[in-house]
C-alpha cells in the first residue's frame, strides 16, 4: 500500500473522530465558552470531579445549600390527607395555626435542626442552621418560639438541658435561613419537664435521693425550688394556669396514684384511686382524665374527677395514644392498636419489646361511641405506632410520630 493511501485513511480517521465528538458533545448554551470542553465526558468512567479548564468554580458546600432550599412542589398536586412530613427522625415536634392553616414546626433528632411544615402545601422549609447534635427529647412552647432540647452527655447517662429561642432574622440573605437561635443552660440532671398553657413558666424537676421540684422561665431564669418529695418517678402536665397533674410513672408491677400540684399554694392532693400500670391523660380543666389500666393488655376508663366516679371505655390502648378535643361533650382521637400482643403493659410497650400497628378513631366518651378516622398502615403502607400525638387548634389536623422509627406524620382530621 501506497503512503499516500495511508496518509488518506489517516486523515479520514482524524476527521471522522473529530465529527464523532462534536455531534455527540453536549449542546452548545447561549453564551458559553468551549475553552473548556474535556474529553473525559467521552470515557467509560464519566466526567471527572474536578472542575474542567476555563469552567468558573465556586466552593458552596451542603450546609449552605440545604440550609435555604424550599422543595419545588406542584401547586396542582394534592395534597395527601396522610403524609410524612419529616426526613430524619424527629425530637419534639408543635403545632398552631395561623388563620386557617396549620402550622408544625419539629426538630430533628441528629442534628438540631427545625423545620416547618404547612398544612396548605407540600413544601418542607429549614428554619435554623443550629446543630444539636443527639437531641433525645425536645419540649415545645405552644406558640412554636423556642423549644427545651434533652440531650445525655458523652459516655454518660447524665442529661443537659438547653433552651432554644427561635429569633426571626430580619433580613435572609442568599446563605441565611429565617431564623437564628439563642441558646440557654438549664441545670443538668433534669429529669422531666411540662410548660405552662401560655409558655410563660415551666414546671422540672431534678432527682437523687428525693426529688426537688422547680419553676422558672423557659430559659431557667427566676428559678424557685417548690418542693422536695421522696418519690423520684413523675411524669408531670401542666394542665390549668396554676395546676399540675403529677402522675407516678405506671407500671405492671406497681400501684400508681394522679395528684395535683397547686403552684399558688405549693400543696399536693391525691385524686382518684391507685391503678396499676397507670397511663393518665387530663383534659384542659382536669375536670376529666382518660386512664388505661393494665392486665395483659391496657384497658381504658374515664374518670370524673369532681365525682370521683368511672366509666369503662370500650377501647384497649393506652390512654397517652389519646388527644383531648375541645368539646362539652367529652370527645377524644386514639390511636388503637389493630392486635395488642399479650405483655406486662406498659412495660413492654415503653421498653420497645412490643411495637403496636394502629388505626385513628374519634370517640364520644360519654356515650361510648366510636368513628373510624383511618387505618394508619392501609393508608400509608407503613407500620405506625402511634406516640406524642398532638392537635392543631382549630381541631382540623393530628399530627404524631411513629414510635418505630422516630418520623412525624400529619393527617387531616377536619373539613
Amino acid at each position: 500500500m501506497s503512503k499516500k493511501i495511508l496518509l488518506i485513511i489517516g486523515i479520514l480517521i482524524i476527521v471522522g473522530v473529530a465529527l464523532f465528538l462534536v455531534f455527540t458533545s453536549k449542546p452548545q448554551a447561549e453564551g458559553e465558552s468551549r475553552v473548556g470542553f474535556s474529553i473525559r465526558e467521552f470515557l467509560p468512567f464519566g466526567k471527572s470531579d474536578a472542575p474542567t479548564i476555563g469552567e468558573p468554580t465556586t466552593e458552596t458546600s451542603n450546609e449552605d445549600f440545604e440550609s435555604n432550599i424550599t422543595p419545588k412542589t406542584n401547586t396542582n398536586q394534592p395534597i395527601p390527607r396522610l403524609r410524612k412530613i419529616s426526613s430524619e427522625p424527629v425530637a419534639g415536634a408543635a403545632v398552631f395555626n395561623i388563620g386557617t392553616t396549620s402550622i408544625v414546626r419539629f426538630v430533628e433528632k441528629g442534628t438540631g435542626n427545625v423545620y416547618e411544615v404547612k398544612s396548605d402545601s407540600l413544601a418542607v422549609q429549614r428554619l435554623t442552621n443550629t446543630t444539636i447534635p443527639k437531641i433525645v427529647r425536645a419540649f415545645w412552647l405552644p406558640n412554636a418560639t423556642g423549644f427545651l432540647a434533652q440531650t445525655l452527655m458523652p459516655e454518660s447517662e447524665i442529661i443537659e438541658t438547653n433552651f432554644v429561642k427561635l429569633n426571626k432574622n430580619e433580613i435572609v440573605g442568599e446563605n441565611l435561613t429565617p431564623f437564628n437561635t439563642t441558646i440557654s443552660k438549664l441545670p443538668t440532671g433534669i429529669k422531666e419537664i411540662s410548660i405552662n398553657p401560655s409558655g410563660s413558666k415551666i414546671f422540672y424537676y431534678t432527682a437523687n435521693w428525693s426529688s426537688n421540684w422547680f419553676i422558672s422561665n423557659p430559659d431557667g431564669t427566676e428559678s424557685s425550688l417548690v418542693m422536695s418529695h421522696p418519690l423520684t418517678e413523675w411524669l408531670p402536665k401542666w394542665v390549668t394556669p396554676d395546676r399540675v397533674v403529677m402522675q407516678t410513672k405506671g407500671s405492671s408491677e406497681s400501684i400508681g396514684f394522679n395528684y395535683v400540684f397547686n403552684t399558688k399554694n405549693e400543696t399536693l392532693t391525691k385524686i382518684g384511686l391507685g391503678i396499676r400500670g397507670i397511663s393518665s391523660n387530663p383534659n384542659s380543666d382536669n375536670s376529666l382524665n382518660l386512664v388505661s389500666v393494665s392486665d395483659n393488655f391496657p384497658q381504658l376508663f374515664l374518670i370524673d374527677n369532681n365525682n370521683i366516679t368511672s366509666q369503662k371505655i370500650s377501647a384497649n390502648t393506652l390512654a397517652e395514644k389519646c388527644v383531648w378535643l375541645e368539646e362539652k361533650n367529652p370527645t377524644v382521637y386514639c390511636a388503637i392498636p389493630i392486635k395488642l400482643p399479650n405483655g406486662n403493659y406498659p412495660d413492654v410497650w415503653y421498653k420497645g419489646v412490643v411495637s403496636t400497628e394502629d388505626i385513628i378513631e374519634k370517640i364520644d366518651l360519654n356515650n361510648d361511641i366510636y368513628y373510624n378516622v383511618v387505618n394508619l398502615s392501609s393508608e400509608s403502607g407503613e407500620k405506625i405506632d402511634v406516640v406524642d400525638i398532638d392537635i392543631s387548634p382549630d381541631e382540623t389536623h393530628l399530627i404524631f410520630r411513629n414510635k418505630i422509627d422516630g418520623y412525624l406524620w400529619m393527617i387531616k382530621i377536619g373539613e
